[in-house]
């Protein structure tokens, strides 16, 4: 009797690899549950390095003026200049190692639900690093570079129950903004919120009333409300509200207490990231083990830039 010709639905046109095609359907949910998990993307300084394991972001002063007499030569003036040195964090992973027995005594998939799964926690450690930094570069009180003014904390013992509150931080914020010149495009802020303090703020029916809130675009009926006082805002699950100071979980340079934070409100330019590989799965068969492990990874690292840029909502006293 003549062998069987196996058709390998994992081949691309019938050659090559017989888990080629399974391999780009794993790294293809892995990248669309990270990209619908991943709610920063625009919002942060990123930096991408080919090797090494740190990086230096400028910081850079401002630049005087002064009234010229005639006949006196222009000769430039200094400008104050340092720097921040980003490090890189080690790998981070998500793994699953599925054994052919189990697959197969399974009545549904569960490679689909694995994928999107590892998508999302790596989208929310990020997240949850990105915004632990941008905490951390509001409470830095002196900058990097002579001059510049650190970052702020609006405290309020209300603020995460009381959408008045909350919402009169934001004009505080905006105001601070605005005192130490910083940018007025709101494109260049985001205002993160966890969702208990977002919805609180969807309850006063003035943050998004179009003849009160121009700019809002909010919405009762839907609980929506998109910016207060042109403070984008993104509800996100990954604002830190604990005491993290010796949580041996999370890396020793973004720990810190974050039991009275509220939320955060920062410019782009406060809070980097560091790039050494980007988003990347495995998908390997292991005949030795009788199963297939499924990696998805990243190589980051993230920390506090511009410090004036950086708010704290907190509902210490």
């Amino acid at each position: 009797m003549a062998d069987s010709i196996p058709s390998r639905p994992g081949q691309i046109n019938k050659a090559g690899d017989d888990w080629a095609l399974f391999i780009k359907n794993y790294t293809a949910e892995v990248d669309a549950a990270f990209v619908e998990a991943y709610k920063l993307e625009g919002r942060i300084m990123v930096r991408t390095i080919e090797q090494g394991k740190s990086a230096s972001f400028p910081a850079i002063g401002t630049i005087g003026s002064r009234y010229h007499v005639p006949g006196t030569d222009i000769l430039g003036q200094t400008v104050d200049h340092n720097e921040r040195i980003l490090t890189l964090d080690p790998m981070l992973i998500s793994d699953a190692f599925i054994a052919n027995i189990d697959e197969a005594m399974n009545h549904f998939d569960v490679r689909g639900e694995y994928t999107r799964q590892q998508g999302y926690e790596l989208a929310r450690k990020r997240m949850m690093n990105e915004l632990r930094c941008a905490i951390r570069a509001a409470r830095i009180t002196t900058s990097v570079v002579e001059g510049q003014p650190g970052g702020a904390v609006i405290k309020n013992t209300t603020m995460a129950t009381s959408a008045t509150v909350l919402a009169a931080a934001f004009r505080t914020a905006r105001q601070v903004f605005d005192e130490k010149n910083l940018s007025d495009n709101p494109a260049d802020y985001t205002a993160a919120l966890r969702p208990a303090q977002y919805y609180l703020l969807t309850e006063n029916k003035d943050l998004i009333d179009k003849d009160i809130n121009t700019e809002s675009k909010g919405s009762y009926n839907e609980a929506v409300i998109a910016s207060i006082a042109r403070l984008p805002i993104v509800k996100i699950n990954c604002v830190p509200n604990t005491n993290e100071s010796a949580d041996t979980n999370v890396l020793t340079k973004y720990r810190a207490n974050y039991a009275d934070t509220v939320g955060t409100i920062f410019h782009r330019a406060s809070v980097g990231t560091l790039q050494l590989l980007g988003l990347s799965v495995e998908d390997v068969y292991q005949g030795n083990k009788q199963g297939t492990l499924m990696l998805s990874k990243y190589a980051l690292g993230h920390g506090e830039l511009r410090a004036d840029g950086a708010i704290e909502l907190s509902k210490a006293a």
